[in-house]
């Protein structure tokens, strides 16, 4: 894959980038690879000692924004960093990339989990992302340039029992992001989606996910998907899958019929389901 290399000499073609989720996890990967590079942060999310704590280990100037993206007022603020100021060109602290990381799981049967804790999940996984890709691409488009990663999920080529919130929010994500990348090209502005498999990071602990018989070959770090994400989105790519395997699967989960996919999932143990992941985890 060739990637872009802006005049600077950094691999990346961006000045500035906001990612949400950016305390831990996938969101924390992304920030070290833009920082390394060179590239200007703002940093957005819900636990804020730990997102002082990453900013001040990188190698850039980073602003941070403590958020809770399910909350609107917080969503709000992060959207008006978006967009204050950033219709114009020459505005010296616009965005050029928004990396929309933030997000969370749960598992279980969705009847049998507290309705509140589902809806938030839509509100994160859904609501923000939509509100903060309308943000940065009205005030992107108004500039002739800019990008736009969402971070998706293998999850949401199909999802799947036990976790039906999480891979239809995924899913969402991924056919939202499709089309938002058809409609703004015409307007300079990059829209991609990045959908990783199996990544450690704290997403599957915190959601309750039982991984224990997953093949160590399953699993990506976060720095080799936060990467691959950047390269994707820097070359124009619409869908990332990193790795070969979850490209593989992705394609057996399109082609195999309903009902052999529904056997498969009847046999899966109590806590996991045909293509979980996901690197996200602080909103």
């Amino acid at each position: 894959m060739n990637t872009r290399v802006s005049p600077s000499g950094s691999p990346w073609p961006w000045r500035r980038a906001l990612i949400t989720g950016a305390s831990t996890g996938l969101g924390a990967a992304f920030a070290r690879e833009l920082a390394a590079a060179g590239v200007e942060l703002v940093l957005a999310a819900r636990d804020g000692d730990r997102l002082e704590a990453s900013a001040a280990e990188l190698p850039v100037a980073c602003e941070v924004l403590v958020a809770d993206l399910a909350d609107p007022a917080d969503l709000a603020r992060v959207a008006a960093r978006l967009t204050d100021g950033g219709l114009r060109s020459s505005n010296p602290a616009g965005v050029d990339l928004l990396v929309n990381n933030a997000g969370f799981g749960t598992v279980g049967d969705f009847v049998d989990l507290p309705i509140d804790g589902e809806q938030r999940q839509v509100s994160v996984n859904i609501v923000a992302l939509q509100r903060l890709t309308h943000a940065a691409g009205v005030a992107m488009a108004a500039r002739g340039g800019g990008t736009i990663l969402n971070v998706a999920s293998v999850a949401g080529f199909r999802p799947a029992p036990r976790s039906a919130t999480y891979g239809a929010t995924k899913a969402f994500v991924v056919g939202f992001s499709r089309a938002l990348a058809t409609e703004l090209a015409p307007r300079g502005v990059t829209v991609s989606c990045l959908c990783p498999g199996l990544t450690r990071t704290e997403f599957h602990r915190r959601a309750g996910y039982d991984t224990s018989g997953y093949p160590r070959w399953a699993w990506q770090q976060a720095s080799a998907v936060a990467t691959a994400g950047l390269r994707g989105a820097a070359a124009g790519k619409v869908t990332v899958v990193p790795g070969i395997h979850n490209r593989m699967s992705g394609h057996l989960m399109r082609l195999l019929p309903e009902a052999v996919l529904r056997r498969a999932d009847e046999r899966l143990r109590p806590g996991a389901t045909l293509g979980e992941a996901s690197g996200a985890t602080d909103r």
